[in-house]
Formats: C-alpha cells, structure tokens, sequence
C-alpha cells in the first residue's frame, strides 16, 4: 500500500470520534423523547385533577394499573384512587381490583383489561368496554351501565347483578340477578336471572351444556365471626343438561384445585359448602367438562386481642396529659379500624376513632378510668364484625416527680415450664408447635394479659404468627 493510500484513509481515533458523536447524537435524542413523554403525562396528570372522576378504587389486590388513552406511561392505583372517561385499567395475574361507578361495582379478576367512557352527551350511562378477561358487574337498584362486549352492548337494569368474559374463544354472558338487555346489529333482547349467551371467535352464538349460578354471586365475599366454618349455599340454574344428569362441585383454596380440596357429587341444582378465612376457587362440572367456575373469599371478622394499654394497667401524668398508644391484633384484607374509648363500660358518649393500622395514639384522655374496644371493618363483605372484649385502664394525675407513669400489674409465676431456659441476662422459651402468645403468657406468668411484655420485648410485628423453635426473651 502506498503512502498516499495510508494518508487517504481514516485514522482510528478519527472513526472512533464519529461513532461517539452517533452515539452521543442517539443518547441526547432518546432522553428528550422520554422527556417530552413524561411532561406530556405529567401535565395530563395534573390537569385530570379538574375533570370529575367517573369512579373510585374500592378493593385492590396485587398489581393493578391505569393508564389515559392518550399517554404512554401505566400508573399504580390504590384504593381510594380516582379513575376518570377515557381511562385504562388492567389487572396481572393473582390481581384482581373493585371499582365503584356510579353506584354499580365493577369485580376485575385477574389478566382483564377495561376502558371506562362516558357517554357522548353526558346524559347517557357510563360505558365500561372489556377488552380482555373476566369481570362481573353489581347495579345499584337505580343505576345502569353500558358494557361493550366486543362491539355488543349490554345494559343492565336496577339490581342487575352479571358475569361477562372475553377471549380468544369468545364472548361470555352470564346474568345471576335481575335482567340485562343484550344489543346486537341495532337490535335488542332481554337477558333474564339465570340465562347466558355464549358467542364462539367468529361471531355464531353456540348451544353448548353449561350452568348458571345465581348463588353465590360472582367474587362473593363473607365474614367468619365464629371459630367454625361457615356454609354457603350454591344454587344454579341447568343450561341444555336434563334433570337427571348430575353434576359435580369441587372448591379449593388455589386455582388448580390441589390444595384443601373438597368435592361433592350427584348434585341437581344446588349444594351447600363451608368455608373457613381466606381465598376459594370454585367449579361446577358435568363429566370432564367445566360448566361454570368463579371464586369467593371469606374474611376473619371475629374478636380482636387487644395489646396496649395492658387491662388495668395504672398511667400516670403530671403536667400535660399523657400521650397513649393504642394496639391490638393485625387483621388482612380490613378497609380500617373502628376504635371506641368512653368513660363507661356502656360506651355511652364515646371517643369514636377509626385507624388504618393496628395502632392508634392519641393524647386527648383524662384522668380516671377508660373502657376501650376495637372491631375491624370490611368493605363489601356480607356480614358483620363483631367488637373486641372491653378492656379499661385508669389515669391518675400526681405531683410527685418521683413517680412511675406507667404501673402494670405483678404477675404470679406458679412455675418454671419446661421450655423456658435461665441464662445470663434473662430467661427464653422455644415455641413449641400449638403454642400461641396468650397461651405462652398464661403459663409462664398465669394471666393471659402480659402477652403484650413478650410481644414488646422481642419486637413482634404480628403477634398472631409465631412459629415452633422460636425463641423469645421473657421479661
């Protein structure tokens, strides 16, 4: 090669400084399209804050997202969130969310995507369109709601209460209460209590053998108040099956019915089932074929134990009037605590405070005897809570800076049990398998109350969950 060649030719560092300019050029162009993006959001965001909300967030479970039509970024909403015309709103996988529109709540389940638009004038009623999976809808006795099942629209009357689904294989439309009118092609139809239309991918209505149950409703959710369980009565209504084919019911606490499974068999048109707390799936089937499937939960609204202040425990201040924190037992899936403090044990004239934690601090109490309660408080459950023992303390006002501002009474230890262990410093005791707080505290200091010092000592989170081979300190 020439040394003409050689000089005509690029040097390294001068290609190298090209690509940087290329990269740098790429660099500086992608983030001002993602700031243009966020702004743009951002100020959509802030002017939504003057349009009126078309909905709120009632329940949300796992991860569930909003999003505008017209923006790019997916929001997390909570509950409380308000959702407005034109929103996005889908659910993942173990999700689920309840919207409240107007007096009508919308149940998502799990992998579903809706769009919530108001009517073109305003006057008309909300239209929810689904564009995948699962939801079921509950009117309110003087409210209505337009649903758009790919381009069919179905409106529900007062009191309707319905299921509708879509997919790859179809439309679903199942009407548990009341009646809806199904619109198709400009024409309309009513749709009763206990009827359905199955609608296959290319638009051919099939006939095929399926149940509609019109109890439970579609993600029924009960309280449990009692240590046992509770029955729920299923009733469905037969679809193409004869009378004399039975049927079959099978529930379990996950989705593919391996876990606290439970089936029963030769059924006609209803069942009953008990449930203990937590999470059912549900199924009904004919042979090998599922005719209706849905869930329910079940939601612990029994008694609650009380932590803080310890029963009959003696708190004194001086000057200022002493600040007081309140606790009690944790409990999942609650919307907030309802906290009652009075001077009787009526709960006649009460302090009534509601707390979205287990705890409470306040600094409004005088002195002389308090009587205090607590009861969880659920939304759109059916039943009701039941209130915490009553529990009292007394506050004494004194001069003597000597003092103590917290007297709790003595416990009597009858003896030493087998699982506490003296070491330097203090005793421990090794849960054993069955054990719970209040039973520890009961045998190791012989009064249920001074579960709250172990719960103290060792910075118990949850005193409801303790495990075998723990080992707390015991003050």
């Amino acid at each position: 090669m020439s040394d003409s060649d050689n000089e005509n030719k690029p040097s390294v560092k001068s290609q190298l400084r090209v690509i940087d300019l290329i990269v740098l050029v790429l660099f500086l162009f992608t983030a001002a399209v993602g700031l243009y993006l966020f702004q743009r959001d951002l100020m959509q965001t802030i002017d939504s804050r003057d349009e009126e909300p078309a909905g709120i967030i009632v329940i949300r479970n796992n991860i569930v997202q909003r999003r505008h039509d017209d923006r790019v970024l997916w929001d997390r909403i909570f509950v409380d969130s308000p959702v407005y015309s034109g929103d996005l709103i889908r659910s993942a996988d173990l999700s689920s969310a309840a919207i409240n529109i107007e007096d009508t709540s919308i149940f998502l389940n799990e992998n579903t995507l809706i769009r919530i638009q108001r009517s073109m004038d305003g006057r008309g009623p909300m239209q929810v369109e689904l564009r995948e999976g699962n939801l079921s809808v509950t009117s309110g006795q003087d409210s209505s709601l337009l649903l758009n099942l790919m381009g069919r629209m179905v409106q529900t009357g007062g009191g309707t209460v319905l299921n509708a689904s879509v997919g790859d294989d179809g439309i679903l439309l199942q009407v548990n209460e009341g009646t809806a009118h199904f619109i198709e092609e400009g024409k309309s139809r009513e749709i009763t209590e206990g009827s359905m239309i199955s609608i296959d991918e290319k638009g051919v209505e099939r006939s095929v053998p399926s149940a509609v149950v019109t109890r439970p409703a579609p993600n029924a959710r009960y309280l449990k108040t009692e240590q046992e369980n509770i029955p729920v009565n299923f009733s469905w209504r037969r679809i193409n099956l004869s009378s004399g084919e039975s049927i079959s019911l099978h529930a379990a606490s996950n989705p593919d019915f391996s876990r606290d499974y439970q089936k029963l068999d030769g059924l006609d048109s209803s069942a009953r089932v008990f449930f203990g707390a937590g999470q059912w799936y549900w199924r009904l089937m004919y042979e090998n074929a599922v005719l209706s499937s849905g869930r329910l939960t079940v939601a612990d609204g029994s008694s609650l134990s009380l932590i803080s202040p310890v029963p009959d425990s003696l708190i004194r201040y001086r000057d200022n009037l002493p600040l007081l924190r309140f606790q009690w037992a944790q409990r999942r899936d609650i919307a907030y605590y309802l906290v009652e403090i009075c001077k009787t044990s009526d709960f006649v004239n009460v302090i009534r405070k509601q707390s979205a934690s287990s705890s409470l601090v306040i600094q409004e109490l005088g002195a002389g005897t308090w009587y205090w309660r607590v009861k969880p408080v659920f939304l759109m459950y059916e039943g009701e809570t039941v209130w915490s023992q009553i529990s009292s303390f007394n506050i004494e006002k004194t001069s003597d800076p000597q003092a103590p501002e917290i007297v709790i009474p003595e416990p009597v230890f009858a003896r030493i049990p087998d699982p506490v262990r003296l070491r330097t410093g203090g005793r421990t005791y090794t849960v054993r398998s069955g054990d719970t707080l209040i039973k520890i505290a009961i045998e190791l200091y012989g009064d249920y109350r001074f579960y709250v010092r172990i719960v103290e000592a060792n910075n118990i989170l949850n005193p409801d969950l303790i495990y075998p081979n723990q080992e707390f300190i015991i003050p």
